[in-house]
């Protein structure tokens, strides 16, 4: 039985935060100086490499490599071990607190799947992405948090899609329908966050249109729900399956590896989160596998406190980057196309390999494509517009703007690809395959990976070499 209240997690999270705040004050030296100045005197600052984070807890350990006798191996192992631990915990927090704990909300107030998933538990799945651009916005660092966003999408629509094909014994059977819908409406929106990078500058009508986008989405996504229940139709079940899991499940082959069977990986990361575990247990109230049913109280502080931890977090992320760049000698713009992004879209990963060898491919295409709507809209749109109606002035994109462009075209390749090797577009053509049934081989796997993979490699060489 828990004994924990309320109050005393609370006093608990005050004194971490508290520590926290220690740190950055003994490591920020006078780094708020530079983070408070005004845009307009700070824009040769901005994408050149300077620190204007500030988390006082990752420059105690950075000064520490950059200033003494540490061998370059020890510095490279210490980015490895910060960002290994930073995104374990923004997983763990996401996945097993975050949502659970919104999940619950949506029960107990009788939200509607369909509009749970798109909106609520939507936000949960994105909240690293979107916690990241937050704190990159109020630091003026988007140099880092923009390419985060780009790269994650290539893992998304390049990587994670070939890597649940390679899975699985058969081809992965998808619904045409939401692929198109969500991929569509991502480029769409990728479009627009383009044209917007072209000056350098994202002003207010620019910030507002990707907003405005989200919600356009959302009532695209909406419209199917509102028809069947206008015919009176009421059935309750997860928002991915109405969505994506038209067909059947397949059954696992018997000499697949069941998701639940873990090996050495597996095993090495449950130990590893054991520490945070014990942390998050202290201070967010709904559990994991909890068999008691919290109230809508306490649910609600969970999602408070989940999202307190997930914004020191993701502060703690972004200075991780930047101390991954200067270990490296790379950019801030290839650092967060890769390290950032990556460690966004470990969990997203995980949970789509979970669900593809559970038989359902249809869920593990959503899980992975599914989120990328609301990273490009609500995770940039909205930081953007906030800072552009509270300062009244647009956001300076940095000196990377045109990496970052170069980053989406490339990306816009990577979609092609998948829609090339996802849609048989000739089946439809002679009417041997269905026009709402698709497909994902590993041929067509293999060569979508392959693609991805290209187009990272372009991307960071042109901008190491730039």
């Amino acid at each position: 039985m828990r004994t924990k209240t309320l109050p005393v997690r609370f006093l608990f999270v005050a004194a971490v935060l508290g520590l926290l705040a220690l740190l950055n004050q003994l490591g920020s030296g006078n780094t708020n100086t530079v983070i408070a100045m005004p845009l307009s005197d700070r824009t040769d600052l901005i994408g050149t490499g300077t620190d204007l984070i500030g988390t006082g807890s990752l420059r105690i350990l950075a000064d520490a490599a950059t200033t003494s006798s540490a061998s370059p191996p020890l510095d490279y192992v210490l980015t490895l071990v910060y960002s290994f631990a930073t995104f374990l915990a923004l997983a763990i927090v996401c996945d097993e607190y975050l949502c659970p704990a919104i999940d619950i909300i949506c029960e107990l107030k009788q939200i509607p799947d369909d509009l749970a998933g798109a909106t609520l538990l939507a936000f949960g799945s994105s909240a690293p992405e979107i916690f990241m651009n937050l704190a990159a916005t109020a630091k003026g660092q988007v140099t880092l948090s923009l390419p985060a966003i780009f790269g994650s999408s290539i893992i998304a629509f390049g990587f994670i899609p070939p890597l649940c094909a390679f899975s699985v014994a058969k081809p992965m059977r998808l619904v045409t329908w939401p692929v198109i819908r969500d991929s569509g409406m991502y480029c769409i929106s990728l479009a627009v966050l383009w044209n917007a990078l072209s000056d350098g500058y994202i002003d207010r009508p620019e910030s507002t249109h990707l907003t405005l986008l989200y919600f356009v989405y959302l009532a695209v996504l909406l419209v199917p729900f509102a028809i069947r229940a206008w015919r009176g139709e009421n059935r309750r079940s997860s928002a991915k399956e109405d969505l994506y899991n038209d067909i059947e499940a397949e059954p696992l082959n018997e000499s697949e590896d069941s998701p639940e069977e873990g090996g050495v990986v597996a095993k090495f990361m449950d130990v590893a989160s054991i520490p945070f575990q014990k942390v998050f247990s202290l201070t967010i109230p709904v559990q994991p596998e909890s068999a008691s049913s919290p109230s809508l109280g306490t649910a609600f502080f969970s999602v408070f406190v989940s999202l307190i931890w997930v914004t020191a977090l993701s502060a703690i992320a972004l200075s991780v980057a930047q101390f991954a760049a200067t270990t490296f000698d790379m950019s801030q713009t290839t650092a967060g196309a890769t390290l950032l992004a990556l460690g966004a879209q470990i969990p997203d990963t995980f949970g789509s390999l979970s669900l593809a060898k559970s038989g359902m491919p249809a869920g593990a295409v959503a899980n992975a494509v599914g989120s990328q709507v609301i990273n490009v809209t609500l995770a940039v749109g909205a930081p953007f517009l906030a800072y552009n109606m509270l300062f009244d002035k647009p956001i300076f994109a940095g000196k990377e703007s045109n990496a970052m462009r170069q980053l989406a075209e490339l990306l816009m390749v990577v979609i092609g690809v998948f829609w090339c090797v996802v849609f048989p577009v000739a089946g439809w053509a002679t009417g041997t395959v269905r026009v709402e049934r698709s497909r994902l081989d590993k041929a067509g796997g293999g060569v979508l990976f392959a693609t991805a993979m290209v187009c990272y490699t372009i991307f960071v060489y042109k901008q190491e070499n730039s």
